[in-house]
């Protein structure tokens, strides 16, 4: 495994890569606001041989740089990967997202058709086709309202009240405290906690950054939705209107899949099936388009 910080436009990503290149695209994962490429850890034995796997973090988030004066939106932080991938020589991907990294990801392969082999959205967040309905869970917009005081204050207090509100998307509790210790400990920090704010403050002005990548027929690739049966952040009535308009967007050729017993972490509480699914995907050939 080998890890390295790529520049762009004045602020650094780290990336690593995990398995043997071959005849395979390579994967790229995505995680969502307040993780991290630790996300991933568990998944990525679990994923097909013969596929060089790419794991970043995404700005403000782990081991990458603070934003600084730039921006934490969806669509920033899909920007930002498509110059990574761009950096990375990588000219077509299985590109494989969760929570806010679903959206990143759905953005990316609109924007970027034909280097997206392959897309799966697991547990997505913010990710609508309508700004209005973008799904956002009411005490994580509770949080995000009080930015102004989280900067006055210390750190910590900012990293125990997302803790606090992150908590439940874990299904074992004990398993997703001990996760998130791992997940908030950059935010616990002057530095972490001003980044945190950010990327709290572009959650509501990221609403409407996914509305053009669902319109009907936007997503060319084959596609896989993945949801978690127990996800307290999208409900059953916000689940079927993901479905809807992935589906939409995908002119009706997206697989559903829905995961019992999992709540919102399925990289962490079901990384076989994960794994699994994503096997699956890959031998869904590309479409052509001229």
């Amino acid at each position: 495994m080998r890890g390295e910080f790529v520049d762009l436009d004045g602020v650094r990503l780290y990336c690593y890569a995990f398995g043997q290149r071959g005849a395979g695209h390579p994967i790229v994962l995505v995680h969502g606001s307040f993780t991290s490429s630790h996300l991933w850890q568990d998944v990525l034995p679990r994923l097909p041989k013969g596929h060089r796997v790419l794991v970043l973090d995404l700005l403000g988030h782990g081991r990458s740089d603070p934003p600084g004066s730039h921006a934490m939106t969806v669509a920033a932080h899909a920007t930002r990967l498509e110059q990574l991938l761009d950096v990375m020589g990588v000219r077509e991907a299985v590109l494989v997202g969760h929570g806010m990294g679903a959206a990143i990801a759905a953005r990316v392969a609109h924007e970027w058709p034909e280097h997206i082999a392959q897309l799966m959205l697991v547990n997505p967040t913010l990710l609508a086709a309508n700004a209005g309905e973008a799904p956002l869970n009411r005490r994580v917009r509770r949080v995000a309202s009080l930015v102004w005081l989280w900067k006055r204050l210390s750190p910590a207090w900012l990293a125990s009240a997302l803790h606090s509100v992150l908590l439940p998307g874990f299904a074992h509790r004990d398993v997703g405290a001990h996760a998130l210790d791992v997940y908030l400990k950059p935010f616990r920090m002057r530095d972490g906690r001003d980044a945190a704010c950010a990327q709290l403050a572009a959650l509501q002005r990221s609403r409407g950054d996914t509305v053009q990548t669902l319109a009907p027929g936007a997503i060319r690739c084959p596609t896989a939705l993945v949801l978690g049966n127990d996800d307290p952040f999208l409900d059953e009535t916000r689940r079927g209107r993901v479905v809807g308009w992935v589906k939409a967007a995908t002119n009706g050729t997206a697989t559903v899949h829905t995961l019992s017993g999992v709540a919102h972490v399925a990289p962490e509480e079901a990384p076989d099936r994960l794994g699994t699914l994503v096997s699956e995907l890959i031998t869904r050939r590309p479409f052509r388009y001229p």
